[in-house]
């Protein structure tokens, strides 16, 4: 079910893409500027999140936090300029016992209903390495695998952007297949926004949007993980044809 649609009209053959995150807030700090880029040129972004951060306000319970975090995820959303937001129904910190089956059926359905030409979602480190992330990780390239389609999966890459957002050392290969290097330099504005949404997490840069924008990495980078290609770096668009070996 989508908990909230901001009703946006495509451009004519621009693509759809579907993200899936273990969290709120997974989607701004790491790649935000990539979603606000890609929304802003006229593509559909859905974005699928698997829990609603239940275990992120220390003192709160479980249903009060889920529901100041949804509602900063929804704001997020907004300032991104995505299409919709689609909740799995997990609970925080529990991701990696879930059934394996259910979890990737239900990503499969979400998949034929979409029909992206784009899905993103974690590498195998997990970026933090964080259970959740880890599993995620593994339910979405399995759901990809089984659902068939003629798309192109993408593992966020640690960088600059991974390790502002998340306080994780990059690793020095941006490596494991070819990586889409994508410009975000327009769009950092849009992402301060997004990222000072999840008051509750005290996130960083909170000052003004414009002034702290300049303090931003201009990249944010994606591992092409399925087609499987020998190709190297060189992308700088999710859809663009993949560069000469």
């Amino acid at each position: 079910m989508v908990d909230r649609k901001r009703v946006m009209d495509a451009t004519p053959n621009m693509p759809t893409v579907l993200v899936v995150l273990a969290h709120p807030d997974d989607e701004s700090f790491p790649m935000g500027g990539t979603l606000a880029k890609v929304a802003a040129q006229g593509a559909r972004v859905t974005l699928v999140c698997a829990t609603r951060g239940e275990a992120g306000i220390p003192d709160l319970s479980a249903d009060e936090t889920a529901q100041i975090r949804t509602e900063e995820l929804q704001a997020a959303a907004a300032a991104l300029g995505l299409a919709g937001v689609r909740f799995l129904g997990y609970l925080d910190g529990r991701l990696a016992v879930a059934d394996p089956d259910e979890a990737v059926t239900q990503l499969v359905d979400i998949l034929h209903a979409e029909q992206p030409q784009a899905v993103i979602t974690f590498g195998p480190d997990g970026i933090s390495g964080h259970p959740d992330h880890l599993a995620i990780h593994r339910f979405t390239t399995a759901a990809f695998d089984r659902a068939g389609l003629p798309a192109r999966l993408y593992y966020l890459a640690p960088s600059e952007a991974t390790l502002q957002g998340c306080g994780v050392v990059p690793d020095r290969e941006l490596a494991g297949g070819p990586v889409a290097a994508i410009d975000i330099a327009d769009h950092l504005v849009a992402k301060v926004r997004a990222m000072q949404c999840p008051a509750s997490q005290n996130p960083p840069f909170s000052g003004p949007p414009e002034v702290e924008a300049e303090r931003l990495a201009c990249h944010e980078y994606f591992t092409l993980a399925r087609p499987i290609s020998a190709n190297g770096t060189g992308w700088t668009d999710l859809f663009e044809p993949a560069p000469a070996a």
